[in-house]
């Protein structure tokens, strides 16, 4: 099933970069001289999505105006809203993407276009499964572990000690987990991910090469590095 729109999470406050002394805000921090935002709607763009909604915070009105004025081509709807929890900006952006199937990130998940690539591309899927991206590359302080079936990359455990992969902010899905909700709040993105796998939604693993959670100024060089040896 193609995908036919895209969502970037873009809410959080960069606090690490703040402590910095990095005021920007986060999604307009520049790899290579470009924006994190633009490096992710270029690869959106790249792979034929066009149709985009990303959530900001009420604080980052100066990224809505940064994607207008350079992505114009684009069909971007804005959410700006300062949400409790990384599960309420997913489950909003879900929400607003509507019918279909459609492939979430975080503007902070940094890789090569061919990476991108893959969470984008056709390949045969249920209407209810769920598609996350996974790699072996670990350099978040708090990864989410995946156990996966090596046969068929379905993930049978999330959020052990230890596991074959990490996620790396990458959510392929279809309108249809929004049938299922939870009773209570979810703290996070990562909890409600176990949740649905706990309901027995089919959850698969997509392998990865490199991708770097920014999040500080160490995550930035490597993304610099990454670029540059891209471009080489």
């Amino acid at each position: 099933m193609s995908i036919s729109s895209g969502g970037i999470i873009a809410a959080g406050d960069g606090s690490r970069f703040k402590k910095s002394g990095i005021s920007i805000h986060k999604p307009l921090i520049c790899v290579n001289g470009f924006p994190l935002i633009g490096h992710t709607l270029k690869n959106f763009e790249s792979c034929g999505i066009k149709k985009i909604v990303i959530i900001f915070n009420e604080t980052e009105s100066e990224c809505v105006q940064w994607v207008k004025e350079n992505f114009p081509r684009l069909e971007v709807r804005f959410i700006v809203k300062s949400t409790n929890s990384s599960y309420e900006s997913f489950f909003l952006v879900g929400k607003a993407l509507g019918v279909g199937r459609h492939l979430i990130t975080t503007v902070d998940s940094f890789c090569e276009l061919k990476e991108f690539k893959k969470m984008a591309d056709d390949f045969e899927s249920e209407d209810s499964s769920l598609y996350l991206g996974v790699t072996d590359f670990v350099q978040d302080e708090k990864p989410l572990w995946v156990s996966m079936n090596q046969k068929n990359n379905r993930i049978t455990q999330l959020g052990l000690a230890q596991g074959d992969a990490v996620t790396c902010g990458f959510y392929n899905f279809s309108h249809h987990i929004f049938s299922l909700k939870p009773e209570k709040e979810m703290k996070s993105l990562r909890f409600y991910l176990k949740w649905l796998l706990e309901e027995q939604v089919p959850t698969y693993g997509i392998p990865l090469g490199q991708v770097i959670d920014i999040d500080d100024l160490e995550d930035l060089k490597s993304a610099e590095a990454m670029f540059k040896k891209g471009e080489s």
